[in-house]
Formats: C-alpha cells, structure tokens, sequence
C-alpha cells in the first residue's frame, strides 16, 4: 500500500499556512517524509502571465528579469522561508523553494516536477464570506492536480490537527471506480494510527430497501481491495449509508463519529462526487475535521 514519502506545503506566511504547521509535522515524522516548504513570488500583477508553466514541460521557466528593488524583495523573501523552515521543521527531512509565478500554477508545476505525493494547506476565503468559499489557490489546486490534497478544517478560526493524530475516519464512497483509491487512503491512516473506519455510502439516491445490499457490496469491496495489506486496516470498521444530501449529511455523520479525518475522493470518475464540482467542496467546506481528498 503506497504512503506518502514526499510532502508539499505551500506557504504564504498566513495565519493559516502558520496554524498547519503541527499537522506537517504530524504527518511528515509518522511517515518519515521530506517536506517541500514552496512560496509563489507574485507580488506584482504585471508578472502574472510570466513564466509559462504550461510551455515549459519539466525543465524550469525562464528567469523573470526583476527590477534591482523586486530582486532584493525577493531574496528578502527566500531568507524569510528558509528561517521559517528552519524554526518550524527543525527535526524533519525539508527543503525550501520559492517560484515566480501565480500560486496554483507554482504548486502544480512543482508537485508535478518534483512527484510529490501528498499537498497540505489550508483552506482561506477572504472577507466576510469567507465560511461560505474556499480560497481561490486551494479551489484550483484541488481541481487541477492529481496527487491527494489535505486540507484543514475550514472554520472562521485556523484550527490546529490535534497533535496526537487521527482515530476516528469516515471513508466517503460511491460504488464507482474511484472507490478503491479511496478505500486504499484511508485504510493506509486507520493502519498507521490504530484509528476506527465509517464506510460512508454517499448516493443520496438510494433507496431504503437498497440499503443492506449496498452495505454487504461496500464492506466486501473495502475487503477486496486491502486484501493484499497483511497488516489490516484499523481496530473497528463500521458501515453507514447516507440519507440525506451529501454535504449536510457527510458533516452529521463527521460529528456524529467525533472524526478527525474525512476521506473522500476528487470527481474524477463518473459519479455522485463528479456530477458537480461545488459538492467536493462544499463537503471540504462544511466539514468539522480535515479532508483528505485523492
């Protein structure tokens, strides 16, 4: 089962990339991972179309030629990430790196470039609708990328993970094909942390006479895939099916099993995830706990 060696947090010195910091920490010294500690230099609007990510492939854009008072504002910045990595990860595996150019295509660029296995920021709408929107980096980050992105909790306040780690998951399923993938993330957190698993149906569709044969299919499902993990899958596992609209519901039963986690896939298959966007985040949205989305 694959794990997550090779972590990405962008950085913008918010309050919010600060109050993520104790889950990288969390994360990178339970799976012995290096942290990528990433800043978009992009301060000057007029700098925007430039460089091309698109155009470039893998090898790296050109340099922006920055007026001698940009360069030193940027150099200024590079040191202020370097001491900031240094202070906040002094005993984990990181390294640092800032780009030009808008912040979702530094962070896809770099994530793609350098196989990054797992994004970690935090989700920040601005101004006084701000519980009612994702923030714009983190909206097209989930959209574009194709490695897993967690994300914090979104709540008027930054919300810290709680040191201790996770032990309770809800595992957010359709019976498509993105099904495995997520029953393979997170069986990979209830193994690591000794944490219980809800299998959450989520078709809202489906009937109440469906329910039990929809049940046996997901647990005998969850079974076959992690079939080859010697290891097992967590300490409890139950099974749920959802009776009520999905956002809403997914978030009664995030509280209802006191979750510190959510897993739920990103839409890229057909199925109740895919027929919108705004469901994937909505439920990231509303949720009271973290999501992992794969």
């Amino acid at each position: 089962m694959s794990s997550y060696h090779r972590i990405l947090f962008p950085v913008d010195f918010s309050p919010a990339a600060m109050a993520m910091v104790p889950a990288v920490i969390e994360m990178a010294q339970r799976f012995d991972a290096t942290v990528t500690v990433l800043n978009a230099f992009n301060l000057v609007r007029e700098y925007n179309l430039a460089p091309c990510f698109e155009a470039t492939g893998d090898s790296k854009p050109a340099p922006i030629l920055y007026s001698p008072a940009l360069k030193e504002l940027r150099d200024q910045r590079k040191e202020s990430l370097d001491e900031f990595a240094r202070s906040q990860f002094p005993n984990i595996k990181h390294s640092t790196k800032i780009e030009d150019g808008d912040p979702e295509s530094v962070i896809r660029w770099i994530a793609e470039r350098e196989n990054i296995d797992l994004i970690m920021m935090p989700t920040r709408g601005l101004g006084r609708f701000r519980r009612l929107l994702l923030g714009s980096v983190t909206a097209k980050v989930l959209h574009d990328v194709v490695c897993p992105v967690f994300t914090s909790a979104h709540e008027p306040d930054p919300a810290l993970t709680s040191p201790s780690g996770f032990r309770s998951i809800i595992c957010a399923v359709d019976l498509d094909l993105e099904a495995e993938r997520i029953f393979k993330a997170a069986a990979l957190f209830a193994r690591t942390y000794g944490a219980k698993i809800c299998l959450l149906h989520i078709d809202s569709l489906s009937k109440e006479k469906d329910q039990p044969p929809i049940a046996v299919e997901l647990r005998r499902l969850y079974d076959q895939v992690l079939a080859e993990d010697r290891d097992g899958a967590g300490n409890e596992i139950s099974l749920r099916i959802l009776g009520s609209t999905i956002p809403h519901g997914i978030r009664q039963m995030a509280l209802e099993q006191n979750a510190d986690l959510l897993v739920v896939g990103r839409g890229n298959t057909t199925g109740t995830l895919s027929r919108a966007w705004s469901n994937l985040y909505r439920i990231i949205r509303e949720s009271p706990c973290p999501v992992l989305s794969v």
